[in-house]
């Protein structure tokens, strides 16, 4: 088989962003098909060589073709639609019923969403509706990394302006260490959601910034401990609508087919929701805080986007632009 038609298969799957089963089928079909097209070029008189390259070229590029297997084959089932719901809608139960501020039964719901993650994710090849689920999981340590640096950052001025550190060294000093280990487990996570398809990992942030405003807005108004929950109930309806409508952009996003219909809808979903969550907080904000948030939020939200951009450019310098890597199982004598 000329090189050519590997390297257009390996060139194809890395494109694909499915999962590695379906991936692989997909791949075996178009190389069958590949195969029968250049028989049936030869049948007419062609030589192998010439007619393999033009089942190549009449296949289309690669990128199209991707673009088109993704498509029919990313959209979910309704089953793993309405699976993929449950994590936004138990959390929006609890704003709705202003159960928010109690943090035994909260932190038992989120044990609860982590487990099933776990054990889907433990199960081998995690199926799409768990990604939702995982954001939620990750929302405990990566909020307590947040909570942590803020902690840091406070100790070390504190410590730089008075001399003193205003809580016990034992406990910054488990600080200084929880930081860098929590990040790690989280970048860890992150860097394997983005194998399979960097928009999944940005599905699974989607929770993250609206999160990360309600426990910072909270800490600001004394501390997550602070007895606040009377005066917050006021918005807790705006917030219960916001995990609603994350319910919803999640349905939409797993039953679309098109990568930029979900680019679209995350972009456009996390503006608006951004804009709704500013208007709910019992706070002022202007307008340039306003879009402030909106931009951070969005950069947030796309990141993996970028990661995965340097990680394949890095890739592709390793191996060699166009070159197959040792053990392609579509690299035949």
């Amino acid at each position: 088989m000329p090189f050519e038609v590997p390297n257009y298969l390996y060139s194809l799957a890395r494109k694909l962003h499915l999962d590695p089963a379906e991936k692989d089928e997909i791949i075996q079909e178009l190389e069958a098909h590949l195969e029968d097209k250049t028989a049936e070029l030869e049948a007419d008189g062609v030589d192998h060589d010439t007619a393999m390259s033009r089942a190549v070229e009449e296949m289309g590029a690669s990128n199209a073709v991707a673009r088109g297997m993704y498509e029919v084959h990313s959209p979910g089932v309704w089953r793993d639609v309405l699976l993929a719901t449950i994590p936004h809608f138990l959390l929006a139960s609890l704003f709705a019923l202003h159960l928010w501020s109690q943090y035994f039964l909260v932190s038992l719901l989120l044990i609860a969403i982590a487990f099933v993650t776990w054990r889907n994710w433990r199960a081998g090849t995690p199926s799409k509706w768990s990604y939702s689920w995982m954001g939620y999981s990750l929302a405990a340590p990566a909020l307590s990394w947040l909570l942590s640096l803020i902690t840091l950052g406070y100790g070390a001025w504190t410590l730089v302006t008075t001399g003193q550190l205003p809580f016990n060294v034992v406990f910054f000093a488990l600080l200084i260490g929880y930081v860098p280990f929590s990040m790690w487990i989280m970048a860890n996570v992150i860097l394997k959601m983005m194998k399979r398809d960097w928009l999944l990992a940005s599905l699974t942030a989607l929770p993250f910034p609206f999160l990360t405003s309600w426990v910072l807005f909270l800490n600001w108004q004394g501390g997550l401990w602070g007895d606040h929950s009377e005066r917050m109930q006021d918005s807790d309806t705006a917030r219960a609508l916001i995990f609603l409508a994350m319910a919803v952009t999640t349905a939409v996003f797993l039953k679309v087919g098109s990568r930029l219909l979900r680019i679209g809808l995350l972009t456009v979903s996390t503006a608006v929701l951004v804009i709704i969550t500013a208007a709910s907080l019992p706070v002022s904000l202007g307008a340039l805080a306003v879009v402030l948030m909106i931009i951070a939020s969005l950069a947030f939200l796309l990141s993996p986007a970028m990661v995965e951009s340097k990680i394949e450019r890095r890739r592709l310098q390793a191996e060699g632009v166009g070159e197959l890597p040792d053990g392609w199982p579509l690299d035949k004598e």
